[in-house]
């Protein structure tokens, strides 16, 4: 039975290591959330587009990745979903429909503490990768409000992923719930 993956986690986690690295050990096919948003509409500031308008484009490079993610799925392939899943709900979502055809879920939550996230940050924004965005420290602190910690009662599997020694090589996953 084919899984997909939910990557979760805020900006600056290491979910796009994390999920490169899970790629290479698992052969699933990688979905990145901001390489489709980024493609679809450019690199953009959320606060000049609005929150949403980008909650709407979210949900549009959504639904295509995951038009193409069932494709996978069905032939038995795993999908890593490299998206952030902020919302329990959006959680939720997914893992119903991953179940609608046959699939499992394993959500992946990226546990890192706000202190390096804002240290990430800065560095990130310094360099800024290709399919990244500038995300403004004030809009980072407020995701730390808006962000749904993934529980175990969720349903499914639960990887926590907590930082090491302070660095991505440092991820270590740990089984929460089955």
């Amino acid at each position: 039975m084919a899984s997909v993956h939910l990557i979760s986690g805020l900006p600056c986690s290491g979910k796009t290591t994390y999920s490169k690295k899970l790629r290479s050990e698992t052969e699933a096919v990688h979905f990145s959330l901001d390489y489709w948003l980024i493609t679809v509409f450019g690199r953009y500031v959320i606060s000049e587009v609005g929150h949403d308008e980008h909650v709407r484009r979210v949900l549009a490079c959504r639904e295509l990745i995951w038009s193409v993610s069932i494709e996978f799925l069905k032939r038995g392939t795993d999908v890593i979903l490299d998206d952030g899943f902020f919302l329990r709900e959006d959680r939720m979502k997914v893992r119903a429909m991953a179940h609608e055809i046959g699939a499992k879920a394993i959500t992946h939550f990226l546990d890192v503490s706000p202190e390096i996230l804002k240290t990430r940050l800065e560095t990130r924004n310094a360099a800024l990768p290709k399919y990244n965005f500038d995300i403004k420290p004030e809009t980072l602190e407020g995701f730390f409000d808006l962000y749904e910690n993934p529980l175990p009662d969720e349903g499914g599997k639960l990887l926590v992923i907590k930082e090491g020694e302070g660095d991505l090589a440092g991820l270590s996953s740990q089984v929460d719930a089955t």
